[in-house]
């Protein structure tokens, strides 16, 4: 199963647009976003996905998760989400509730954990788990604006950098 992650898009439409263009070309119908979405009005793009959506330190998560029921009965919108997709355990937030993000990793109950906020990418083993942060679409950054796609079951990674 082929996945889509993306976060800290910042409103950042044409670089949303750029990386769903890609998802939808490698057939992807299932998009992780680890937040900081900023304007609900982005979700509109993602209609065409199944959209997972963590909320960030940006987002306003009554606004968002109003929009999202209205948009999709395909659109989860939480502070943190507990997945299993393709028979893997997957622990998805935002990043900037640090301790939180931490106790997740190290608790070796997760195939994946995956977050955003730091807008920087990153792709390491810690104990069991494997920890992603595709990097960031939009806002201040740090590095290049990326996002990426993650084959849940050969557990390949490949990183997608704006044009």
């Amino acid at each position: 199963m082929l996945i889509g992650l993306m976060t800290d898009t910042h409103n950042n439409r044409p670089g949303v647009r750029y990386a769903l263009d890609i998802f939808r070309a490698l057939g992807i119908r299932v998009i992780l976003h680890a937040g900081d979405l900023i304007s609900a009005e982005l979700l509109e793009e993602f209609k065409d996905f199944s959209l997972f959506l963590s909320f960030g330190n940006g987002d306003d998560s009554f606004y968002i998760s109003t929009k999202a029921e209205r948009l999709s009965d395909r659109f989860e919108c939480e502070q943190m989400l507990d997945l299993n997709l393709a028979d893997k355990r997957i622990f998805m937030i935002h990043g900037d509730q640090r301790t939180e993000l931490e106790k997740r990793i190290t608790s070796g109950g997760y195939d994946y954990v995956i977050h955003g906020h730091s807008h920087r990418f990153r792709n390491e083993k810690v104990g069991s788990s494997r920890v992603i942060n595709p990097g960031a679409l939009g806002g201040k950054f740090v590095g290049e604006r990326s996002f990426a796609t993650l084959d849940l079951i050969k557990d390949e990674l490949q990183r997608y950098f704006l044009q």
